[in-house]
């Protein structure tokens, strides 16, 4: 009786859940209870397919008994389903059809989908009242700003500069405007990518010459050609006129020349061998402390005749590749999700990647020789989208407990960023195999390794240090044994990881010694190189890691500490012999 009594008549507690439970689905409210795991005696009854109705269907009414709902699937918590997957890569498809959408929607602006207009001109006389007879009109991505910029002048002015990433379409048009003749024999546009080294002559090399549009006199009209008429018609009128006046090269009025195709994202090199190499296209590199620098520009030339100078105009654009890291391991990524500390690799061991450990000896306080072993671990990929971080983790073993208090420090532990540019002194002139053969799309290069080579000069820069702390909730901590966890801040203008034959651009995380004046660290532990200001000590153990431009599948990393001040400065420039590795410079630490 107290049942049938307490369903004719609920509390307001139990009005509550029912109300609670109440799902809304269009203009009728369908009552479906969840699964009540904690009240089941006994084995689960069978559970029906749930039937999922179209956006069309519409229920008729609210009292229809309705199946129970499935139990969620925990694995779209990481992946989602097949046919969100399928979904979201379909709108990747379309957007790179239309060339302005990046690998993954996060790594676009919300203003990225329309693209903007960027407009060059050749214009007639000087002064601001000279009007423009010839514009080239480019569509890039809305959000221009240069990688390389730092300052908001510079962000500024890179917002008039043409931005590509990986396959972006370029589209746009050559047009002129003549209001009087012009005598025209040619008309040239190009896309062009070069190593550039210095502005004296031998030091810049022209890699990618892709042509755009070309017109010569020997063609005829222009709008002859763009208008010509079809097959029959164009039979009829060469009967009626089969000697067609020859074109005088003189145009006068409105012209058109459209475009529209892929950016480069491979240049093919061939080898000593003739066997051809793909290579990914670099990207567009300019930094104030490295000497060799990479530019892609689009160069207009129409030549005129023995009595007028050839008119031309150049526009620099910016090309960065589409290089996306693979998904993180599932614990990492529920930690992302639920916003939690990043599992170890004691908990997570799939998630990292240990570099075999090292051996430190030195000596502590001046007064007795001390063993450490420092076992460095990075996460899995070991490919980190730029502007996020890379989650470190250490362990240092040692006999001495006294010296790991002191040494097993967040302070006195340094782990650091490195970058290697590499690059030829003359851009990569000496290893063409045809000197004066540069223009067409894909030019051939002979890599060699021979002696005759030009010279390669290696730019090595510190770009960041890790920032480290002890986790109260790991044990560990007391013993023969330390852990400490840590991570590398990533700028979002970081120039990413290039593996093309004539400029490459390699990180790699590095440990360094500890850093407190009271351990010196013995000779067989490290070695040194020499500057003007001392030694500095090498790296103890050094990984090579990827820095990626787009984000992948998965939640975006997300940073446990604040960043430091960026502490990007040069430690090394040295030029060698590609064949024997033989120095010939000096080193240079600012």
């Amino acid at each position: 009786m107290s049942v049938i009594t307490s369903f004719l008549h609920p509390t307001e507690s139990q009005r509550g859940l029912a109300l609670s439970r109440t799902r809304s689905s269009g203009n009728a409210d369908v009552s479906v209870p969840p699964p009540r795991y904690s009240f089941l005696d006994g084995p689960l009854p069978p559970v029906p397919v749930a039937t999922i109705p179209s956006e069309t269907s519409s229920l008729t009414s609210a009292d229809n008994d309705a199946s129970p709902a499935l139990p969620p699937r925990y694995s779209s918590v990481f992946r989602g389903s097949r046919t969100d997957r399928e979904r979201r890569r379909e709108r990747r498809r379309s957007g790179r059809a239309n060339g302005y959408s990046s690998t993954n929607d996060r790594n676009a602006s919300p203003s990225s989908s329309a693209p903007q207009l960027h407009e060059f001109h050749l214009r007639s006389g000087h002064g601001t009242k000279a009007q423009p007879w010839a514009t080239l009109r480019v569509y890039s991505r809305s959000s221009a700003a240069s990688a390389s910029a730092s300052s908001s002048s510079a962000s500024s002015a890179a917002q008039k500069i043409p931005k590509f990433i990986g396959g972006d379409l370029v589209q746009g048009s050559l047009d002129l405007n003549l209001e009087a003749p012009q005598n025209i024999n040619s008309i040239n546009l190009s896309l062009r990518g070069r190593i550039v080294t210095s502005s004296y002559d031998g030091g810049s090399y022209t890699f990618l010459e892709h042509p755009i549009a070309s017109w010569t006199r020997s063609n005829g009209d222009p709008r002859a050609m763009l208008l010509s008429p079809l097959s029959d018609a164009s039979n009829s009128a060469s009967l009626s006129n089969p000697r067609p006046k020859k074109f005088d090269g003189k145009l006068s009025g409105i012209y058109s020349w459209p475009f529209s195709f892929p950016f480069p994202t491979e240049i093919k090199l061939e080898s000593q061998a003739g066997e051809q190499r793909a290579h990914p296209t670099p990207q567009t590199f300019s930094e104030r402390d490295t000497k060799g620098n990479i530019q892609y520009e689009l160069v207009l030339r129409m030549t005129h005749g023995i009595l007028r100078s050839d008119s031309k105009l150049h526009t620099h654009v910016i090309y960065i590749p589409d290089i996306t890291p693979a998904p993180a391991s599932l614990f990492r990524q529920l930690a992302y999700g639920e916003n939690m500390r990043v599992p170890g690799p004691e908990v997570d061991p799939l998630g990292w990647h240990t570099i075999p450990p090292a051996i430190v000896r030195g000596r502590l306080f001046a007064e007795r020789n001390v063993k450490l072993q420092c076992a460095l671990s990075v996460a899995n990929p070991q490919s980190y989208t730029r502007g996020t971080v890379i989650p470190c983790h250490i362990s240092i073993e040692s006999n001495d407990t006294q010296a790991l208090d002191v040494l097993a420090s967040p302070k006195t532990i340094a782990v650091r960023l490195i970058r290697h540019v590499q690059y030829y002194e003359d851009g990569g002139q000496s290893l063409s195999p045809v000197q004066g053969k540069q223009k067409q799309a894909a030019v051939s290069i002979a890599v060699s390794d021979s002696s005759t080579s030009g010279g390669m000069i290696e730019d090595t820069m510190e770009e960041q240090r890790a920032v480290w702390w002890v986790n109260p909730d790991v044990g560990g901590q007391e013993g023969k044994k330390r852990t400490l966890e840590g991570e590398i801040h990533l700028e979002k203008e970081l120039q990413p990881s290039c593996e093309f034959s004539l400029f490459k651009v390699s990180y790699a995380v590095e440990l360094l010694p500890f850093e407190t004046p009271v351990f010196q660290l013995s000779g067989s532990s490290s070695t040194s190189i020499c500057d003007g200001d001392g030694d500095v000590p090498q790296a103890l153990l050094s990984h090579p890691v990827t820095i990626a431009t787009l984000h992948g599948e998965g939640p975006v990393p997300v940073p446990f500490t604040k960043p430091k001040p960026r502490s990007s400065k040069k430690i090394q420039a040295k030029t060698y012999n590609p064949g024997t590795m033989m120095m010939m410079g000096v080193s240079v630490y600012i």
